[in-house]
């Protein structure tokens, strides 16, 4: 007759191990979207008078065309995009926005507004200004860095018989919408634009580009109950 002891010590060890198994392959489905930052942190560091240095000019915030098509061209173009999220009243859930690029790169993809960082301006200060040129939503509050990805394109708007594409490193900010007003106006960077849900799995059920499929994914992995 088997020792009760033994077969106890063996039914723990048998436990433990699944549990371990099964820890390991839910931390790394979690560590391939970690990376967060913390809530109301957008990553800036000054090493210097803070005001002199996010002081934003009118000659950085236009540039001549033949230079930015230079810069577009010849260099990696630093951008920050935005995951703008709203309340639902009629669903009680939380939805972001995206909207239908209208040019290259990237013409025709449903992706997150946003566009170029400003020489001086913080992640949070680009995330609000650029959410208010390209969907004229005002009211939005940072919350924080969701992540920063390097993309390539084949193609720009600025494209020459001899060169052709462009690189962008683009962190990816999230802002919640505050107030009652959520009427969108586009400018000419985009086509139109709708609501989706947080939910990164109806996100890839309903085929949305790779980019928005990880950010979700990311924003859920840094709080899974945040989509509700």
């Amino acid at each position: 007759m088997p020792d009760p002891r033994v077969t106890n010590l063996a039914c723990f060890v048998a436990g433990a191990a699944a549990y371990l198994l099964v820890s390991k392959a839910l931390n790394k489905k979690a560590d391939r979207n970690d990376g967060a930052s913390a809530e109301g942190k957008d990553l800036s560091l000054f090493y210097g008078d803070e005001k002199e240095l996010t002081t934003i000019t009118d000659s950085r915030k236009f540039l001549p065309s033949e230079v930015y098509g230079e810069l577009v061209r010849k260099c990696v173009v630093c951008c920050v995009d935005i995951v703008v999220v709203r309340m639902n009243k009629e669903t009680g859930k939380k939805e972001c926005v995206l909207v239908e690029r209208a040019s290259e790169p990237a013409k025709g993809v449903w992706w997150w507004p946003g566009g170029r960082l400003l020489k001086g301006e913080t992640f949070f200060d680009a995330a609000k200004r650029k959410t208010q040129q390209e969907t004229g939503l005002k009211d939005v509050t940072p919350v924080q860095v969701l992540g920063v990805w390097n993309t390539f394109f084949p193609a720009s708007a600025w494209d020459t018989p001899e060169e052709k594409g462009t690189q962008t490193v683009n962190a990816i900010v999230l802002v919640e919408l505050g107030g009652d007003n959520n009427d969108i106006v586009l400018d000419a960077q985009s086509e139109q634009w709708r609501w989706i849900s947080l939910d990164p799995e109806e996100a890839k059920t309903n085929k949305e580009d790779r980019y928005v499929i990880e950010a979700l994914e990311r924003l859920d992995t840094w709080n899974p109950s945040y989509k509700n």
